[in-house]
């Protein structure tokens, strides 16, 4: 990730600074927060969520809505034998088994795997609130979050409005894995069924401070 300059990193200080406030509405009586980490999720995971893995999203309220059904309308008729036909099924199903053997398959390997475990897993239910992201994110491709740790949970919060996207117990992910050199803004977050999934922070500073966050 690239350098930022000074007057960037006191931006970036100055929204995190704000980031801080979004977790609070869902804080339960006597839950303390212990801080926030913005993070994204590894290129290596998969950037787009299988379709058997997304969630029916309530429409886009207003003109946004609106464009959305223009656009598809058209669509709809010609598409229609195929989605009777579920090719978009068939056809996702193979760009799965492809990718594990194509060259991006084979540097992720030397990168380190970055997810363990499976969609179902908890390192899975982390990705999968990720990707799915805020209501207003319709792609099933979104990739950053606000990690909020607290006493009792953790908490994925959207930067912009804080909607809630996930929280997870405290004792689902308490640890995180061993820090690469090659990688100095990974964390490989590790959680308590044994599965993995590997993030990155916006600087190794960032990195470390996430990895000390997690632990506790």
């Amino acid at each position: 990730m690239a350098r930022r300059g000074p007057k960037a990193e006191q931006a970036y200080r100055e929204r995190l600074a704000g980031w801080v406030r979004l977790p609070e509405a869902y804080l339960e009586p006597g839950e303390r927060l212990f801080g926030v980490c913005d993070l994204g999720l590894d290129r290596y995971v998969r950037r787009e969520l299988p379709r058997r893995y997304r969630v029916e999203k309530p429409p886009v309220p207003g003109r946004e809505q609106a464009r959305a059904k223009e656009g598809r309308g058209c669509l709809t008729v010609l598409l229609l034998p195929f989605q009777l036909l579920d090719v978009a099924g068939w056809v996702e199903e193979l760009g799965d088994a492809l990718f594990e053997k194509t060259f991006k398959g084979i540097r992720r390997a030397f990168h380190g795997r970055p997810f363990v475990g499976g969609w179902g897993s908890s390192a899975g239910r982390f990705a999968i609130a990720v990707r799915t992201g805020p209501l207003r994110h319709r792609a099933f491709r979104h990739n950053r979050a606000l990690l909020a740790v607290t006493d009792r949970r953790v908490l994925l919060v959207d930067h912009d409005n804080g909607e809630l996207m996930a929280a997870f117990g405290r004792a689902e992910l308490h640890r995180t894995g061993v820090r690469r050199s090659r990688q100095p803004e990974r964390v490989d977050l590790v959680f308590a069924d044994g599965s993995l999934l590997a993030v990155v922070a916006d600087s190794p500073a960032d990195a470390e401070a996430l990895s000390a966050l997690v632990r506790g």
